[in-house]
This record gives C-alpha cells, structure tokens and sequence, in this order.
C-alpha cells in the first residue's frame, strides 16, 4: 500500500511521544512491505524539503513563524500546494493523520476525497493548546477563540476518517466525550517500545561514573516537557518532604519547557539545590543510559496523560515507575502492580510512595517483573502488527 502520514511534528528529532509514535510507525510499517511517505513540517534544525528516512519519503513544508495568523495561513498554503503536488504523483491508498491543524488542510484537498482516510489521536489538540498558554502567558480572548476554532477544526477532520486509533481508553473515552464519535469507530492499539534498545544494565555505578551521577545516592529519575500539566513542581514538594527523613536521594530532572526558570525557582527556594540536578534536553541517543542509571522513575502528571512512552522505556529498561493515576499511566501501571500508583496526585501522597518505594524489600525483583510485563504486552512489534491488520481492512 501507498501510505501517506500526515503530521506536524519533527520526523526525525522523536525525544517526544508524538514525534516517537510519527518515527515508529512509519518505519515499521516500511519494514512490513508498504511505501510510506510522510508530509510534515520543517521544524527547527531541518531545512530540507525533501528526504528519505530509512526507505520513508519525508517532505516537508515550510511555515511562515512571524506570528500566529502567518503560521496558519503558511502551512495551509504549503501543505495544501505538497499534498495536491504529491497525489498527482503518487496513488495513495491510504491517508493517515495525525494533528489537526494539517489534516485540515489535506481534507479540504478535492484530490483526498476519495482516498480512505484514519486519525491517530494522541490527545485533544485544544486542550494541549490550553495547558500549554497556563505556562506564564497571560490569557486573554484570543486564546478563547483560539482553543474554540481548534476544538471544531479537530471535531471536523475526526470525522472525516473511518477509523481512529487511540493509545488508551482513557483516549477513547476523551473522543466520544468532548467529540461526540462512535465507539465504533475507535480502535485502541497501545503504543509501544524497542525492547531491544531499552535493556537493563548490569553495572548501574559505571553508567552513573559516565553520567557524572552520584553512585552512592538512591536517584529519582523523571524525564518531562517542563510545563504545567507534568506536575515537575508537585514531585519538587514531595522531594521536600522526602529529604526531611533521609539525605540519601537525588532527583534528576530531564527536559526544557516553558517552566523551567520558575521550577528552578522553586527549587532554591524549597532548599533542595544539593538533592535536585536540572538536566536539561536529554538526547535520544543518551535516554537510555539515565534509565540504566536510576532506582525509579517518577510519572508526576497532573492531567491529559493520554498515555506515556516514557513509562514503557524505563519499565523496559528494568526500571520501576511510581505514576500518578492519571490516564494512560493508570492503565499501565495499574495492570502491572497497583502499588506503583500514587494515590493521587499532591505532594503528599508522592512522598509517602516514595518513602514507602525506597524501603521495599524486593526491587530487583521488582525490576524484572518490569521488563518482562512490558516485553510480553508492549513490544513495538505488537503495536506494528495490530496496526497493519487496521489499515489492510481499510
């Protein structure tokens, strides 16, 4: 089949779930035998239009980012010309979308009408835009008309595919209730991890040596975009709390985002400079090593966790994760072992896990319960297949 993934999001910088999902996808399902193209924006640190990924055909579009209205105008212009300039081309078999603002653009296309279409869905576009405005930027009504035209651009061009693959139920449960689709139309297939990539060590104190990590300190590990729903300032409080009782843990920080200053902020001013380590932007290549490196990851998320692949890379990599039960995580975690869960999401109720979590027993076997709960349930392999027996129904 002739597939063509449409998307926003970076092809090949995927140190995120959207992008890693883009990358994932098309990839495999190469692999399986289709001809995959990928039409996407040209973000920052790419400049070519046109380029093959490991047998994917990526083009990119330009986008004007002067201000809001020319980013609008700009990439429905430029997708509007690729797209008609491409399927002229090429006989796409099937079209499968992943944001709204460019699957509106392919969907007012004449030359996509006939083409068999399905949605990805990660998350509700304009709920992300909402959060995202919380993070220091004084809301005003725009951001209201803003969030009202993206909702009905993403209702619109949901309803445009016959099938809609979701993560979780939580997903699932977010479209029939703010979009009003049939469950019938949605298809939960996980998302998944390279087991092969994400493997536990056997020498944690020399991947810590590397990393320049303290090897004789228990290291809390969370890896996060720095903005309001992650919840980076509730774990800080808990850490507060925490390091009353011991001075033996050391929480690193992965991740850049709007917060940032403010949570560093928070951190001196909570006394936790010599127990917290900002890490910053942590590249794809080195994500490994700081799963290798911990005794637990923590999942602090306040809302919209639709599902996590964080949470599959460090259960992959023999790492336990403590989640707050929000979304995706709870359907994670709650099927592998509920003690892993928070009981909500405040402050204390994440230091009391944790104190709880340092004092457990049995963590190595902990660990391997993790990595074969994620290899038996969550391998990409599986997702792959699943996915490839939707699109050959289509």
């Amino acid at each position: 089949m002739n597939i063509l993934f449409v998307s926003e999001l970076s092809f090949k910088n995927v140190g995120f779930g959207g992008a890693r999902v883009l990358h994932e996808h098309s990839i495999r399902l190469k692999k399986k035998g289709h001809t995959i193209y990928v039409l996407t924006r040209m973000t920052d640190g790419e400049s070519l239009p046109l380029e093959n990924v490991e047998g994917v055909i990526v083009h990119r579009y330009y986008v004007d980012k002067s201000n809001q209205l020319n980013f609008l105008i700009s990439s429905w212009k430029n997708i509007f010309f690729v797209f008609n300039r491409l399927s002229r081309q090429i006989k796409f078999d099937l079209i499968n979308f992943h944001q709204p603002i460019s699957s509106l653009a392919v969907n007012l296309s004449p030359r996509a009408w006939r083409i068999p279409k399905i949605y990805t869905f990660l998350s509700l576009a304009f709920k992300e835009y909402e959060t995202r405005i919380q993070g220091g930027v004084k809301r005003n009504w725009t951001h209201k008309i803003n969030s009202f035209f993206l909702r009905v651009i993403e209702k619109f061009c949901l309803g445009r595919c016959s099938k809609i693959v979701v993560l979780s139920e939580f997903s699932r449960q977010q479209l029939i209730s703010y979009h009003k689709i049939s469950p019938t139309k949605i298809k939960i297939i996980p998302g998944g991890v390279d087991v092969d990539r994400f493997v536990p060590v056997n020498d944690r104190a020399l991947v810590r040596e590397k990393l320049n990590i303290p090897i004789d300190k228990f290291i809390l590990l969370t890896v996060r975009n720095l903005v309001p729903r992650m919840g980076i300032e509730n774990l800080l409080k808990a850490m507060a709390l925490v390091t009353k009782e011991r001075d033996d843990i050391y929480l690193i920080i992965g991740g850049v985002g709007s917060l940032e200053r403010k949570l560093k902020q928070l951190t001196s001013k909570l006394n936790l400079n010599k127990f917290v380590r900002f890490e910053g932007f942590i590249p794809e290549e080195h994500l490994s090593l700081y799963y290798q490196s911990a005794d637990v990851f923590i999942l602090p998320t306040k809302f919209l966790e639709g599902f996590g692949l964080v949470t599959l890379e460090a259960l992959s990599s023999g790492l336990p994760v403590l989640g707050t039960p929000v979304g995706g995580t709870k359907e994670i975690l709650g099927r592998l072992d509920p003690f892993l869960l928070f009981p909500d999401t405040s402050p204390e109720s994440m230091a009391n896990s944790i104190s709880r979590y340092i004092k457990y027993p049995r963590l190595e076997e902990l660990g391997k319960r993790c990595r074969e709960f994620v290899v038996r349930n969550y391998s990409w392999d599986n997702a792959i297949t699943e996915f490839d027996k939707l699109i050959k129904m289509e």
